[in-house]
């Protein structure tokens, strides 16, 4: 009996020594873990304030510190999302800002299910007389397949997906595979995105389901600002 109870006070005790320094290591690795997930949003949101019908940025003050995009937040919850169908999601929170132009640029976090899991993004939305999709940087990707759906975060093919009209968010974005069609030269291309078609089979060739997610969450966060009264 003395030995059950000498074993179950060593196991305790190495219980709790192990959870001290769990708890120490977590204290002391969480500031460095938080600045590095904040560089990685300031980044990524910088990359989407890029304009896509020009050169430059879209504002000329880009956020620098978690303060600063406190102040640019227009909607958040506590849940962590603002709006979800049936296999994308719009994340909390949604940042706005205006421009010397008067443009609204709103900055929305959103996903969709890809071939390994959820494919998330930042992208970025402009509206003037009427809304269009500017921009978007791929953050999050990492159970796609190598040398397939993961290239979707190359630069060539991310830029397949902007910008695109208002007619072709109002006729839902999808990839040419699902839209049945192939789109041979740059101007088809162009032409494509008025319409909402987003020429990738070229470039992604055996990977439809990655670049699908992307066109469904671009088209989540299009329902989500309609729902919000942006889009009219």
């Amino acid at each position: 009996m003395k030995e059950y109870i000498k074993t179950g006070l060593i196991l305790m005790i190495f219980i709790v020594i192990s959870g001290l320094i769990v708890s120490i290591v977590y204290v002391s690795a969480k500031p460095a873990i938080d600045n590095a997930e904040l560089q990685a949003k300031l980044k990524a949101i910088k990359k989407v304030l890029e304009n896509s019908k020009g050169d430059g940025l879209l504002i000329s003050n880009i956020p620098n510190s978690s303060k600063e995009l406190d102040e640019a937040i227009w909607d958040s919850n506590e849940s962590g999302i603002l709006y979800s169908n049936s296999n994308s999601k719009v994340y909390s929170p949604v940042y706005k800002y205006i421009n010397d132009k008067g443009q609204e640029i709103y900055i929305l976090t959103v996903s969709s299910i890809g071939f390994g899991g959820e494919v998330i993004s930042v992208v970025s939305f402009v509206k003037e007389d009427e809304i269009y999709f500017n921009n978007l940087e791929v953050i999050s990707y990492s159970q796609e397949t190598p040398g397939l759906g993961a290239n979707i975060a190359q630069e060539n093919i991310k830029k397949r997906f902007f910008p695109i009209s208002y007619e072709g968010l109002l006729n839902g974005v999808k990839v040419n595979k699902d839209a049945g069609v192939l789109l041979n030269t740059p101007q088809q291309i162009k032409e494509g995105k008025e319409k909402g078609i987003i020429q990738t089979s070229d470039v992604m060739t055996g990977a439809t389901i990655t670049p699908r997610a992307v066109a469904n969450s671009i088209n989540a966060g299009f329902e989500y600002l309609k729902s919000k009264g942006v889009i009219q």
